[in-house]
């Protein structure tokens, strides 16, 4: 079969954000998106009232040392101020009481979560951890939260073709432009993203001096 070489297209950067949460019950507090605290309006006020957090998910980029961004979440429970509580923090959920074991860690005391290691999006492309604030007998004090960690995605696969050798035919005397086969090709990259956009090139014909054949840069068709 003909040779052929495949390359990945483009990777833009990409920003992740967390939204602060203020108010009642246990909460996720924002770390390491500095500014958005200029953007709330100053006569906010925490306020105890029934109702459960909606957190905007921690969004981390994999292969990298993320040891910077630590801590990238907190927990807290207002009850800590307002009855002058002794309160112990703990997370639960993947990657930290479930497979893959200790990635993140946390402190009891400040309710600080933290990421150990690099994370590899291709292995666990979230997490979902559950936050629980407890009193001296371990019972909660506030409906325990969830928080959803993403892991974004990098262009650090190469694509690779789904067999060694293609095999294809044409009959002789065959108009120009008929098909002559079907190459295939996967990219473990997040889809539908330019980290797996795949495109294909014909390195080399035999002979040389006259090439026959075509690949459309854009589709697997070899005409």
């Amino acid at each position: 079969g003909e040779n052929h070489q495949l390359r990945r297209e483009g990777s833009g950067p990409r920003e992740h954000e967390i939204c602060f949460d203020f108010g009642d019950g246990l909460h996720f507090e924002a770390l390491h998106s500095r500014n958005e605290s200029k953007l709330l309006p100053k006569h906010i006020h925490p306020v105890r009232q029934k109702r459960a957090w909606i957190t905007a998910p921690v969004a981390l980029r994999e292969g990298e040392d993320l040891s910077r961004k630590n801590p990238i979440a907190k927990i807290h429970s207002d009850l800590a101020e307002e009855k002058k509580l002794k309160i112990t923090y703990k997370y639960t959920g993947k990657g930290i009481t479930e497979p893959p074991f200790g990635v993140f860690v946390f402190n009891k005391d400040t309710g600080e979560l933290n990421v150990t290691t690099i994370l590899d999006r291709e292995e666990t492309p979230f997490f979902l951890v559950t936050g629980y604030a407890l009193d001296e007998r371990g019972k909660n004090l506030e409906k325990p939260i969830e928080l959803r960690i993403k892991v974004l995605d990098i262009n650090d696969n190469e694509p690779v073709f789904t067999q060694d050798v293609f095999v294809g035919s044409v009959e002789e005397l065959s108009a120009a432009n008929t098909l002559v086969m079907k190459i295939n090709a996967t990219d473990a990259d997040e889809p539908n993203t330019l980290n797996s956009k795949i495109s294909y090139r014909i390195v080399s014909q035999e002979p040389a001096n006259s090439p026959v054949f075509y690949l459309n840069k854009e589709t697997p068709f070899f005409w």
